[in-house]
């Protein structure tokens, strides 16, 4: 399926813990492959760090909710998994990151997956605001961040 551009999220903390980062991202790198960065409950097999690295022309950053209790039960709908409003603080932690994002590479989405309720709504909304309100940017910067 070559007409179709592929990104990787990994679901195993190991594929980006300290001694696999670098190989990883370097093989991603290499490849062209993008990496969805993510932000998650931590502490669990499946816990991606909260890093931002880019390894290709767009960089992905996906918004999980840090909802502990669910992360890994069996639940009826991915909804009640992701059941989780960020905080503007919680938001904001992710500003530096996604900033960093912006400057290298050449286009940045930014995707709420805390799909229960309307919160990835009213997230996504506060993260617009949020990364907004910072200094006038160049036009090359502020197409770059989708």
């Amino acid at each position: 399926m070559p007409q179709y551009p592929i990104a990787v999220e990994f679901r195993n903390s190991l594929w980006l813990a300290d001694d696999g980062r670098e190989r990883t991202i370097s093989f991603l790198q290499k490849n062209q492959i993008p990496l969805v960065c993510v932000d998650e409950p931590q502490g669990f097999s499946s816990s991606a760090p909260p890093i931002a690295a880019v390894t290709a022309a767009t960089s992905i950053v996906r918004f999980h909710g840090r909802n502990r209790e669910t992360w890994t039960k069996k639940m009826s709908t991915a909804a009640e998994r992701f059941d989780y409003l960020y905080s503007e603080e919680e938001l904001r932690e992710w500003l530096p990151r996604l900033r960093r994002l912006e400057e290298e590479a050449e286009e940045v989405h930014v995707l709420m997956n805390n799909c229960q309720r309307d919160y990835a709504v009213r997230n996504a909304s506060q993260m617009a605001h949020l990364l907004h309100q910072r200094e006038p940017e160049s036009e090359a910067g502020q197409r770059r961040l989708l």
